[in-house]
Parts: structure tokens; C-alpha cells; sequence
């Protein structure tokens, strides 16, 4: 047996608890033996020993033994940490031990500090931390350092634990944690930071400022203040990290100083080219004359070019704007511009200009134009074969000036699309035209949606009047949708989470190589009352603003995070003006401080009589930080490997569904052939008030439109019945956003799961059953299921169990058993399906 078994069984070798103090080793040569039941005897003592006795007896053993014995030290360490039962302290005089002697398994040894965080022996699990961040761990291999940093920041997150352990804990966690694992522990402090106890934020701010976080965590640097003017060692600490940020400041203005001198004396060079600008030239040059195509771009474009090349090597976010594209991102950004209203394409299925879905504030839609409507003529300008950006330019222009439109609907002559006649005219007066950003919804069960699609200049003051509205409806809970939400303005950021957060809240900060840092904090009361529950969704092509504004409800705790992994885009671009260029003059009519194309020109540098923006550069200045101080930056290295992840987490994860290439394909050609469409525009026309109501809810139930079942088999499809009910239901819902003037939020609680996680987190949070909310009880799937679909078979059996399913969810939800044709209907869905699996197997 084992010599540390033998011992574990000998009384003799137990200490006194009086005597906790580990005996000495004679410094005399050794037998394997011998050294192997000494260091069993000195792990078997530490177990009752204090943590500071432990740790200096493993290095004197170490030191000892080690040296006498060498590997064959090591590899009995080892073989004694293997054993199941040990003393935390036993584990922790092991592990000690081994880091002594020469290439320790830090992974394994990781996993025994992993087993004492686990223990109730506090002292053992605060000296656990501490050996975990002294003994490099933080420069162990990724899924060593993962698995340990997990296991830290569990131990942190136990509330039976004081807070002292739980600060050391999250602490070590976050030293050794990597990329997006930092964002637990960091939260976990930041709770701390905030605490009522001075006691408590005091230690959390110097635990902070040992990570260097001191000026990126919103209220350090007020508690280290505060701790600095009291007498004792904490007091001392304090001043110590508040004196490193004095000089840390000094050294950032005098970087800002050099950057401006630098400036300075580029300037005062003139025109004098480098010889790294010599070289630019001579290869333009080079290109015009010898390049194959050579003959098809100019100087100025292939300096634009080099440009763009050198922003997008700095980052890739920061960019180059000639004329035009500048032009187009101002529109983008300011949501206002002069025209009818509507968002257009070129339609792929017959090549005509289309109004996909009219603004329904606008004037189109005043004028009678809904969405499918194929413009086939602007004026006397035919619009066939013409590129949209051109058609589009005909319809923009001075607000209260009129456009005359062709107009041309399916089920008329075709003939009419190359030459309409007068009944097809529509004068339209143009709008001063604002791109709604929301779209909101009340949901069955007293749930408000508000879809936001981009932080503009109106963004705020539209998400606060779709609240306004909803809460006045009765909202008891509120879902944020930021899916797909690329940002857009920071301010609008800020002042999207003041609608949510108390008056001077941390929304975010900033950091920056050349300029102080910026805190954005919310300035007034939340629209939103406290008691009303939140959830927030996110995907991965949130980013930004996006971001900001759900990391932020995170950090403070206001709102659930539903999603997935957002795509994390943590910095900040100002828009830049090059210097010596100046934009074309104009005569700004309606003093918005801006140029709107129908405004006259009063300067035209070029003489091409068309207005010209100067060329803009967007250049990341900042990189900005969410309240708890995480950064979620995407980083990524030299050759373009993703280094860290970024983004913001979910708090509950939801992946999106997959559809297999078939469904899809088959999908498109259903729609493609417009029978659904055709089917839509009929029965609306003679029974709007059903559709209507199905396009709110149908509850999931095919059988709840009429016909269906003859449209199915008119379609000739292999989709199965859910399948088409959802794309039927989805040329229904843009009949009737046509019908009612106002459009639908993309988030349809009846198939969008991520929705139907956040609604149910939401009715938890309230204590509320799904069940009480037919619409949801019978449509909610809950259970996550990514793998694609195989065959068509599979998908008519799926159909066949979702009819089951539904079959008996109604009975359950109201509460009555199943009649007799229910219990037929039942038996005639099972069966083909036991058929179908026998065969298959």
C-alpha cells in the first residue's frame, strides 16, 4: 500500500491541532523510499496547518527533497496528487511543491486547485486564488487557463461565501482569464464596487486597480480616494495605485503634446514630398502607363485607392469616402432626406423597379402606392434596364414639388410596362422624408416589442415614443430588439439607455492614444419604471451602439440578454474632413446645416454643375468601454486569426435555426411562382377581417385558414404544411401592414425563437405561466434543435408530430381532453409515422 495510505491510517502521524507547525526534514541523503514517506508525512501534516506554514514547508520540501532527489521527486508529488480524498491544504502543499521542480503539468495542476475552490475550507480556497495568480498560470495554455478561470469565477459567484473570497476569487479569475471569459469576473467586481459596505467596495477598487483597471471601471478611482486618506496598509495601497495613475496621466499628456508638435511640423514641411510619398507617385505612374487596364481608372482613383488600402490596414473600420459615398453614408446617418417615401428594388423575379414596402408616413403611401407596385416610368423617363441608384435620383428632390409616376400592378397587359398610358399616372409630392428606425408591437400577455434598426440622430426620440405608447397600452414587460443593429451614433447610444437606466448611470467609456478619455453617463430619469421586467435581443451582426446600449442594460443589471454573441465592434471613428478640402457651396434653403439635393449650388470647384462633397476619412480614435470596464473589441492578429472573440454575451443563449439547402431552395421557388401571393391578395380582398386576425395569430394551426388544405395541394410541394403556413402568413402580414399604414417588427413571437426565450424569460421573472397565454402555449418552441433538415420525408413527419403536438397542447391549454374526432385525428398521424420508422430501420 501506499506509503501516504499507511500514514493516513497510523494515528502517530496525525498532528495535534495544538501543534499545526510542520516538523523539519534533516538535509541528509535519502532513499526513494524514505524521501517519499517523508513528503507523505509533510502533505498528511499540512492538512491542519496554516495556509502560510503550508506553503513555505512545500518549498523547503521542495528545496530539500527536490534537489536530492530531482525527477523521481516530482513524478511522487505527482502520484500523491492523483489520489482521491485529499485535505484541500493537502492539495495545496502538493501543488506548491511541484511548481518548485522542473516542468510542471499545469493543466493537472490546475485541475487540483480546481477541486480546493470547490471545498468549504475558505482560507484554502483564498490561498488557492492567490497561488493561482503568482505561480503563472496566466501563462498556461488556453483550455488550462479556461478551465481554471472558470472554475475561479464560480467560486466567486457563490453567495454563501464572504466577500472577501468572492473579490480574491473573481480577482484571480480575471487575471488569468482569457479574451470574452474576462466578462463574468469583471461584472462580479463591478457588483462589488457598488456595494452599500465600505468595507467591501474598498476591497473590490483595490482589486480593480491590481488589474490595471482603474480608470476603465466607472467609481474606482472615487473609492481608492476614499481609502487613501485612512490609516493602515489598505490606505497605503491606495495611495500607491492612485500615485501610478498621476504619473501614468502625466506621461499621456506628454504623448499628446509630441503628437501635436509632430503635426505641427508635418505642416510646416509645405509641399515637400517624402521620399516614401516619391515612391507612392512613382508606382501611380507606373500602373497608369504599364498596367493592362491601366487606361481604365484615374490617378485619382487609384490614390483613393492606395488611401482606403492604407485606413484598412490600420483597422478595419476605418475607411475612405470619396464624394459619393460620402454622400451616401450622411443619408444613412441623418434619416432624412427629400422624396416619396419607400424602399425600392429592382425586383429579380421580372427586372422591374418595385416598391418593396412603402414608409407608410410618407407620401407614396398618402398617394395610394403599396408595396409590389412596379414604377415603370418617372416623368417621360422609362425606368426598365435602368440602375436603381439612377431611378432613385429622379424620385429624390425639394420637398412639396411633385413627381409623376407610372405605375404598373401585376394582372395588368404586359404590354402597358414599355408603354403605359394616363390612368396609370400618380403624381406623387415629395417629403421631407424621415427612415422610421422602430417598429413596435404589443404581443399577447401584456409583452411591448421595439425593434430598433440603427442608432440615427432620431433614434432615441422614436424608441421613447414606441415605449411611450406601449406603456400606455398596458405593457407589463418590454422586449429591446437590437438584431442586426450595426450602431450608428454614440450620443444616441447614451441617450437610448437613458430611457431605461436611473439619472447617472455609466453607459460607457472611452480610451484613446491622444485624448482623455470620454464617460457617457445617463442625464435624466428612465422612461421605463424599474419594476417593468427587460430582455434584450442580440445576434452576431450586433454592433457598436448596439452593443453599448445592451452591454450597459447588462452591466447594471436592467435586462435579460437573449441571443447570441454580438459581433463585437468596440471602438470609435470619427468622421474627418482632409485638410485643404473644402465640400461645394450651396444655398442651404431650409437651414437644416446640410446639403439636400435639391438645394442650388453657389460653388462648383470642379465646373462639372453638379455638387461635390470633399473627400471624408472615418478613423478609429477611441476603443470604448462598457460600464464594468470590459472592453468588447474583436481582436485579431497580424495574419487576421481571431485572437479574441469580443462582443457582448448573452445571458441566456439562443441559436439560430438552421434551414437544410432543400427547404430553402424549395422555399424560394414556392414564392417564386406567387400562388401564395395571388392566393393572399384574393381572400384579402373578400375577407380582410380573417386575414387580419391570422396574421396577428393563427395560433400555429393550419387548419385555422380557410382553403388551406386545396392551396397545399395546388402548390405540388414537398415543404410540409408548417412550412407553407408560414410563408402564406408571411404575404399575408404585408397585406395588412399595407391595409393599416404601419409596419410589422421583424421579430413574429409565433416562429422567432429567439422572441419566444425572451418572452418566456420575461413571464418568468413575473412568476406568470406561458399558459395563460393561448397564442404562446401553443406556438412556443422552446427546446433548441441546429441540425438540419435530411430529406423531405423527414419534414412531412415533422409536420405530421407538429399537428400532434398541437393536438394535444390545445386540450392542455384548455384544459379538457380530447373528443373523439381529435382522438381520429391523433391516431391518423401516429400511425403513418410508426410505419415510416419501422421501414427505416
Amino acid at each position: 500500500m501506499h506509503a501516504l495510505l499507511l500514514l493516513l491510517a497510523a494515528p502517530a502521524a496525525v498532528p495535534s491541532p495544538a501543534a499545526p507547525v510542520l516538523r523539519t526534514i534533516p538535509a541528509v541523503a535519502l532513499l526513494q523510499d524514505e524521501f517519499e514517506q517523508l513528503l507523505a508525512e509533510k502533505a498528511l501534516e499540512a492538512a491542519d496547518a496554516p495556509t502560510a506554514t503550508v506553503f513555505r514547508e512545500a518549498r523547503a520540501v521542495a528545496r530539500i527533497l527536490g534537489d536530492e532527489a530531482g525527477a523521481a521527486f516530482d513524478r511522487a508529488v505527482e502520484r500523491q496528487l492523483a489520489m482521491e480524498g485529499l485535505a484541500p491544504r493537502t492539495v495545496l502543499f502538493l501543488v506548491a511543491a511541484r511548481l518548485e521542480g522542473d516542468d510542471p503539468d499545469q493543466a493537472a495542476l490546475g485541475t487540483s486547485l480546481e477541486s480546493v475552490l470547490a471545498q468549504d475550507d475558505l482560507e484554502a480556497v483564498l490561498a488557492a486564488a492567490d497561488l493561482a495568480v503568482a505561480s503563472g498560470f496566466d501563462r498556461a495554455d488556453e483550455e488550462a487557463r479556461a478551465s481554471l478561470s472558470t472554475a475561479l469565477t464560480d467560486a466567486a459567484a457563490r453567495s454563501d461565501r464572504s466577500a472577501t473570497v468572492r473579490i480574491r476569487c473573481a480577482a484571480a479569475a480575471h487575471q488569468i482569464a482569457l479574451g470574452s471569459q474576462v466578462e463574468r469576473p469583471r461584472r462580479l467586481l463591478f457588483e462589488f464596487l457598488q456595494s452599500s459596505d465600505p468595507a467591501v467596495s474598498a476591497e473590490a477598487a483595490l482589486a480593480l486597480a491590481s488589474l490595471g483597471v482603474m480608470e476603465t471601471v466607472e467609481g474606482v478611482v472615487p473609492v481608492l480616494e476614499r481609502v487613501a486618506t485612512e490609516p493602515g496598509a489598505e490606505g497605503r495601497l491606495a495611495q500607491a495605485y492612485l500615485k501610478q495613475l498621476s504619473i501614468r496621466r502625466f506621461k499621456d499628456t506628454e504623448l499628446r503634446r509630441a503628437y501635436a508638435q509632430r503635426q505641427e511640423l508635418l505642416t510646416a514641411r509645405g509641399g515637400e514630398l517624402t521620399p516614401e510619398l516619391r515612391r507612392l507617385e512613382a508606382l501611380v505612374e507606373m500602373v497608369s502607363r504599364f498596367h493592362i487596364e491601366g487606361d481604365r481608372v484615374s490617378r485619382d482613383e487609384l490614390f483613393e485607392a492606395a488611401m482606403q488600402g492604407l485606413l484598412q490596414r490600420m483597422d478595419p473600420h476605418s475607411s475612405f469616402f470619396d464624394s459619393e459615398a460620402w454622400e451616401k453614408f450622411e443619408q444613412d446617418l441623418e434619416a432624412e432626406y427629400g422624396g416619396i417615401g419607400a424602399y425600392v428594388n429592382v425586383d429579380r423575379e421580372d427586372g422591374l423597379f418595385t416598391i418593396t414596402r412603402p414608409i407608410y408616413s410618407g407620401p407614396a403611401y398618402l398617394a395610394g402606392l403599396t408595396s409590389d407596385d412596379k414604377i415603370v416610368r418617372v416623368g417621360d423617363w422609362p425606368t426598365l434596364g435602368e440602375a436603381s441608384e439612377e431611378v432613385i435620383k429622379r424620385l429624390k428632390g425639394k420637398p412639396g414639388t411633385p413627381v409623376k409616376l407610372y405605375v404598373w400592378r401585376r394582372g395588368m397587359d404586359a404590354a402597358l410596362i414599355d408603354r403605359p398610358t394616363e390612368d396609370m399616372a400618380v403624381v406623387v409630392e415629395r417629403g421631407v422624408i424621415t427612415i422610421p428606425p422602430v417598429h413596435s408591437a404589443m404581443l399577447p400577455g401584456g409583452v411591448g416589442l421595439v425593434e430598433l434598426t440603427t442608432f440615427s440622430r432620431v433614434a432615441s426620440q422614436e424608441v421613447a415614443a414606441a415605449l411611450q405608447e406601449l406603456l400606455e397600452a398596458g405593457a407589463t414587460s418590454l422586449v429591446l430588439d437590437l438584431r442586426n443593429n450595426t450602431g450608428g451614433l454614440l450620443d444616441e447610444a447614451r441617450n437610448v439607455a437613458d430611457l431605461f437606466l436611473p439619472a447617472g448611470k455609466t453607459v460607457v467609456t472611452t480610451e484613446s492614444r491622444v485624448r482623455r478619455g470620454r464617460t457617457y453617463k445617463t442625464r435624466v430619469a428612465p422612461l421605463v419604471p424599474e419594476e417593468v421586467p427587460m430582455a434584450v435581443l442580440i445576434n452576431r451582426f450586433s454592433a457598436s451602439a448596439s452593443e453599448i446600449v445592451s452591454g450597459a442594460l447588462q452591466d447594471h443589471g436592467r435586462a435579460t440578454l437573449v441571443g447570441q454573441r454580438s459581433y463585437g465592434k468596440g471602438s470609435v471613428q470619427n468622421l474627418l474632413q482632409l485638410p485643404g478640402e473644402e465640400d461645394d457651396g450651396f444655398a442651404d434653403e431650409n437651414r437644416n446645416g446640410r446639403r439636400d439635393a435639391w438645394e442650388a449650388l453657389t460653388r462648383d470647384q470642379d465646373g462639372d454643375g453638379e455638387f461635390d462633397y470633399a473627400p471624408r476619412v472615418k478613423l478609429t480614435i477611441e476603443h470604448y468601454l462598457l460600464p464594468s470596464g470590459r472592453s468588447i473589441h474583436r481582436q485579431l492578429d497580424d495574419e487576421a486569426n481571431l485572437e479574441n472573440p469580443g462582443g457582448v454575451e448573452p445571458d441566456v443563449e439562443v441559436r439560430a435555426v438552421r434551414y437544410a439547402d432543400w427547404r430553402l431552395r424549395e422555399m424560394r421557388r414556392v414564392q417564386g411562382e406567387r400562388k401564395l401571393r395571388e392566393w393572399a391578395t384574393e381572400r384579402f380582398a373578400s375577407d380582410a377581417e380573417t386575414l387580419q386576425a391570422l396574421a396577428l395569430s393563427d395560433r400555429g394551426d393550419w387548419n385555422a385558414w380557410p382553403g388551406f388544405e386545396e392551396l397545399y395541394a395546388d402548390l405540388g410541394t414537398t415543404l410540409g404544411r408548417d412550412d407553407v403556413r408560414l410563408l402564406l402568413r408571411i404575404e399575408v402580414r404585408r397585406l395588412v401592414q399595407d391595409s393599416r399604414g404601419s409596419a410589422f417588427p421583424m421579430g413574429d413571437f409565433q416562429e422567432d425563437r429567439q422572441l419566444q426565450r425572451a418572452v418566456t424569460e420575461l413571464f418568468e421573472a413575473q412568476g406568470r405561466p406561458l399558459s395563460e397565454v393561448p397564442e404562446f402555449a401553443l406556438t412556443f418552441q422552446l427546446e433548441e434543435d441546429d441540425a438540419e433538415d435530411a430529406l423531405p420525408v423527414a419534414m412531412l413527419t415533422g409536420a405530421r408530430m407538429d399537428e400532434a403536438r398541437r393536438l394535444l397542447g390545445r386540450a392542455e391549454v384548455e384544459e379538457r381532453g380530447l373528443t373523439a374526432q381529435e382522438l381520429a385525428q391523433l391516431r391518423g398521424l401516429l400511425e403513418p409515422m410508426a410505419d415510416e420508422d419501422s421501414t427505416d430501420r
